[in-house]
């Protein structure tokens, strides 16, 4: 049935398949000579379109600009490659769906380590190139196969001034201590951060964190429970200290700033057994770009420059060790990987949240609903 119709699909099948990855651009032409100039012209558009831009996909908010201006602006005037930012947020089951669908429309993810680890598991993203990607510009043991840092972000704490003046807290001890330290304290309620936090209260080390005694955060976990609110998001988390709603709130590093400026200084951020969390860019199998055009934007993301810009907008700190001493002295205290802070804090094991974290957040839930 050699008729119109069947070289259509013929065509549009072979841009999906360009798309992905399942089809090289050699086979892609030869499929076009066969199927014919027609559904050529506009499949053959677009396909090359998408070969030559690069989709990053986060989770919105200030990030889509902080990432435009300080990374895809920079790789476009590099390469002439178009940068777009998809923020739908990269979910793990969202990655699945459009991998195994072979719908495949984001290049690069913003993403956690933990996922870089679970949906490499699973055959669901690119390996990294490590020819392309410099993996000495990643602070030691933060480049995977699946994914690679590019940024830190964290959990601490902040403080009421007011209240706790003449003897400040400064550990998650103290955090813990609502008899020393009167007052209602938050917490964020998807369980990262928050379980490395009661350890470290429990009086685990903190070179011993891992692997989490899950029975024992929770334990220290419902000790506070009837003096502790629970946060979902950033803002909210923000807002609950700028209300003064809590003398002591864990907070996301990138909005400690910014709270001790909305507050006029009340609230103080605590850095001492901070939690540093990594991030991951991880690149979804058969990224529409190609692999090698993602991997060289990844690699551009290195440049220490770069990651500055990115803090300045964003609050996010540098995984390059090369950033560390550039950190500008008014963000010292504010950034996990400072060299002020990079010896006292704790850093995020994402292997085993990848595998552990389904059951923690449960339990973690749980305990605290």
């Amino acid at each position: 049935m050699q008729d119109g119709t069947f070289f259509k699909e013929l065509a549009e099948q072979g841009v999906r398949d360009y798309r992905s990855g399942r089809l090289d651009r050699r086979s892609f032409l030869a499929l076009c000579a066969v199927a014919g100039a027609a559904p050529l012209a506009v499949s053959m558009g677009d396909a090359e379109a998408a070969a030559n831009e690069i989709v990053m996909w986060n989770w919105g908010g200030d990030a889509v600009k902080c990432h435009t201006d300080a990374f895809g602006g920079p790789f476009a005037g590099d390469t002439g490659m178009k940068f777009k930012v998809d923020t739908s947020g990269p979910l793990q089951g969202k990655v699945k769906e459009m991998v195994d669908s072979g719908n495949v429309t984001a290049d690069v993810a913003d993403a956690d380590a933990f996922d870089a680890i679970a949906l490499g598991k699973s055959g669901h993203l690119e390996a990294i190139d490590y020819s392309i990607v410099d993996k000495s510009q990643v602070l030691e043991g933060f480049a995977w196969e699946h994914g690679v840092s590019i940024i830190f972000y964290g959990y601490a704490f902040m403080y009421d001034t007011g209240k706790f003046k003449d003897d400040p807290p400064s550990t998650w001890a103290d955090f813990f201590d609502t008899a020393k330290y009167p007052g209602k304290r938050s917490l964020y309620k998807w369980a990262n951060g928050a379980i490395e936090a009661a350890l470290l209260a429990d009086g685990v080390a903190g070179d011993a964190v891992y692997p989490i005694d899950l029975d024992r955060a929770l334990a220290k976990i419902r000790s506070i429970k009837p003096d502790t609110y629970y946060w979902g998001s950033g803002a909210e988390a923000q807002q609950m200290i700028i209300d003064a709603e809590v003398s002591m709130g864990m907070v996301w590093l990138n909005r400690a700033k910014n709270v001790e400026a909305d507050t006029g200084g009340r609230f103080r951020l605590n850095m001492n057994e901070a939690i540093a969390m990594p991030g991951a860019y991880i690149v979804p199998k058969g990224n529409p770009a190609g692999r090698e055009n993602v991997m060289k934007f990844i690699a551009s993301c290195q440049t220490p420059e770069r990651q500055i810009a990115l803090l300045e907008c964003h609050g996010m700190t540098p995984s390059n060790p090369k950033a560390f001493g550039m950190i500008p002295d008014a963000l010292q205290r504010f950034a996990v990987t400072s060299e002020e802070n990079l010896s006292r804090v704790v850093l995020n094991d994402p292997v085993w949240w990848a595998e552990n974290g389904g059951e923690t957040v449960n339990r973690y839930l749980e305990a605290i609903g």
